[in-house]
């Protein structure tokens, strides 16, 4: 078995095993894996006495450098990792925080295409955001599979409310800590992270970074891996969500595996209404996802570069 997430990062095996809370008090999510016995300790990713917030905004020439660069075609395709790269060379050890959205993100400076983007392209991925925002009710519950550093995740919080949830799942605590870090600053409450790589059976896996990228990893089965391997349904059930609304997968070409399984069987209220799916892996897929989403009851109704947005045909159910 091999299968891929979102995101890089290692967890020390060694560390003890226990449920890990968010840094700060009024933040109740948590990053947890399934099984007690299995939990590792996550350290803090913000250290207590780091600026909140806001002290590593944009400020002179460091802003008005980030407006210019926000111009297309500055902030697209090969040239935003080097314009990104230049924003950060005017910050405080290259952390930058900024808003997307109405939500808060710090960004650290490492190699992580999504952190490029969000810095120097604002607008990026801004129809299928739009699209699952527009599919996903107030109250409403959206699951986030690959959820990085809060791309989907964040918004798709501020829009559900207080009364809405959201599962964020990958496979890097470190980027999943950066995560927790930027949902407390955001005032997200409602966002519950997982720290699991998703496929259709279970298992172990260590993550290998692929392209000098946190955001691009392939995850290889191993035993003795700190990383666990769920399946959706598992993680949707052990959540307690009665109701998934939309659901964004974004997993390095085992969008099959996570997801065909998972709505082959799943009851009504638990199929959601909206997808969107990361189709630049495509190759890799043992089940091409497109012809069984149409039996399904699924239609493309968006392509964008990199994602194909999807909507289920009427009522569901």
């Amino acid at each position: 078995m091999r299968v891929c997430a979102a995101a890089v990062g290692n967890v020390d095996p060694r560390q003890r095993a226990r449920m890990v809370q968010a840094t700060h008090a009024p933040f109740r999510a948590s990053i947890e894996e399934p099984d007690l016995s299995d939990l590792y300790d996550v350290e803090p990713f913000v250290p207590d006495d780091e600026p909140g917030f806001g002290a590593f905004r944009p400020r002179g020439l460091q802003a008005l450098l980030l407006r210019i660069v926000r111009i297309q075609p500055l902030n697209r395709g090969r040239s935003r990792r080097r314009v990104a790269d230049l924003v950060r060379r005017f910050a405080p050890d290259g952390v930058v925080d900024t808003r997307m959205r109405g939500a808060a993100f710090r960004l650290r400076g490492r190699r992580n295409l999504i952190e490029d983007a969000i810095l120097v392209r604002p607008g990026y991925n801004r129809r299928e955001i739009d699209f699952l925002i527009a599919g996903t009710p107030i109250g409403g519950v959206f699951v986030d599979l690959g959820a990085n550093v809060g791309l989907y995740t964040l918004p798709l919080a501020l829009h559900v409310g207080a009364a809405g949830r959201v599962l964020a799942v990958d496979a890097n605590a470190e980027i999943l800590r950066a995560l927790a870090f930027n949902a407390h600053a955001s005032g997200c409450a409602n966002v519950r992270l997982v720290h699991a790589a998703v496929s259709d059976e279970e298992g172990r896996a260590h993550l290998e970074i692929r392209k000098d990228d946190l955001a691009i990893v392939e995850v290889a089965e191993d035993p003795a891996g700190p990383i666990p391997v769920r399946t959706l349904a598992a993680l949707v059930g052990e959540a307690g969500l009665e109701r998934v609304d939309s659901v964004k997968a974004d997993i390095e070409g085992f969008e099959d595996r996570a997801l065909l399984p998972y709505l082959e069987s799943a009851a009504p209220t638990r199929l959601p209404s909206q997808l969107v799916l990361e189709h630049s892996a495509r190759p890799a897929w043992k089940r091409d996802c497109f012809p069984i989403l149409d039996r399904l009851g699924y239609e493309v109704v968006g392509r964008e570069r990199s994602n194909t947005m999807l909507r289920i045909r009427g009522p569901r159910g």
